[in-house]
């Protein structure tokens, strides 16, 4: 019996220093202007407003290849078709507010 007590008091001060090594999986890619080798330069980069939904351009042929959580105001989709990417923004109802539609926003990349 004191064996076990003693494990178990024993246990959370040995696991302790293993979550302070812990990392954030937020961000894991190397920041512009950081001083390293893999750190990429901020670069302009060009959104060309698209005027189609998210619907019309699944529709026309348009993949889904990749999605995220865009900030809590609604999911971030990277479609492809061709050789042209674009990124849509779907945003869905909101019943406190006036928006009752689920609507999107698209860039095209190139």
């Amino acid at each position: 019996m004191k064996k076990r007590i003693l494990t178990f008091t024993a246990l959370p001060l040995l696991l302790l220093p293993a979550s302070g090594f812990a990392r954030n999986t937020g961000d894991w890619l190397p920041q512009s202007g950081v001083k390293s080798p893999y750190a990429p330069l901020s670069i302009p980069t060009t959104l060309k407003p698209v005027q189609d939904s998210l619907a019309s351009l699944l529709t026309k042929g348009y993949r889904i290849t990749t999605t995220a959580d865009y900030g809590g105001s609604g999911a971030l989709f990277t479609l492809t078709w061709q050789k042209q990417t674009v990124l849509c923004v779907l945003t869905a109802p909101t019943p406190g507010t006036d928006q009752n539609v689920p609507t999107s926003r698209c860039w095209s990349l190139n």
